[in-house]
């Protein structure tokens, strides 16, 4: 059970970015640290390459879970089995699908979200200064592609963070690679994650446009 909660952490976090290129905040915005990162997800995959043909499915229902707790772990260990994984073959990949809207409140001192979401996914939500007083969550959208390169730059693709996503879509889609490719062989590995949400926060523009920004996920895969 403890591989089982272990995996299940990996391949849920799916919009955590399993990359040391991808451990801080997009360039162009600040990321900051979230006390609840709320995620809903619908279909957690074992991919054989970052292609994913041919996935074998782990878990496929619609859950929400805070990443952000330090109960995450236990709360999501029933999610995914691993029963019937086929033995032999490599696995180098975990495809996620997730909502488009995430649940997040936070407070840098800066910037803090106060309740207000974004109209659409066309439209960014915007934050409030700083001030005494508690952070409100606010239910912030996936930004359209279109919208984000208005902000950061023509050159700006989610493709670069392993996302797939059609603008005004309510589900999006995430393929991140496994740190070490995986072959079961009938016994379970030894997985350690960790994960946290430092730069979960995202925002630019001033407090103006507030948004999802991909937490750190490291994931350790060895033999017992």
């Amino acid at each position: 059970m403890k591989f089982l909660n272990s995996f299940l952490i990996a391949s849920l976090i799916v919009f955590a970015l399993n990359s040391p290129a991808h451990a801080s905040a997009i360039t162009g915005t600040t990321g900051a640290s979230a006390t609840s990162y709320q995620v809903t997800i619908t279909k957690v995959e074992l991919c054989r390459s970052s292609a994913c043909s041919n996935p074998f499915t782990l878990g496929q229902t619609t859950k929400s879970f805070d990443i952000a707790s330090a109960a995450a772990g236990g709360e999501v260990g029933n999610y995914i089995s691993l029963r019937g994984i086929p033995l032999g073959q490599t696995w180098s990949h975990v495809r996620v699908t997730l909502s488009t809207d995430f649940t997040i409140t936070a407070n840098d001192g800066t910037c803090m979200t106060n309740g207000n979401t974004s109209a659409s996914r066309g439209a960014w939500a915007a934050s409030t200064a700083a001030i005494a007083g508690a952070q409100t969550a606010s239910v912030l959208k996936l930004p359209n592609e279109a919208l984000v390169k208005a902000a950061l730059g023509a050159g700006f693709s989610y493709t670069t963070y392993g996302v797939t996503q059609t603008d005004d879509a309510t589900q999006f889609t995430m393929t991140v690679a496994l740190s070490t490719p995986y072959t079961c062989k009938g016994v379970m590995p030894r997985v350690e994650v960790k994960f946290d949400t430092n730069a979960a926060f995202g925002y630019t523009g001033g407090c103006g446009q507030m948004f999802p920004q991909p937490p750190t996920i490291t994931i350790t895969a060895s033999d017992p």
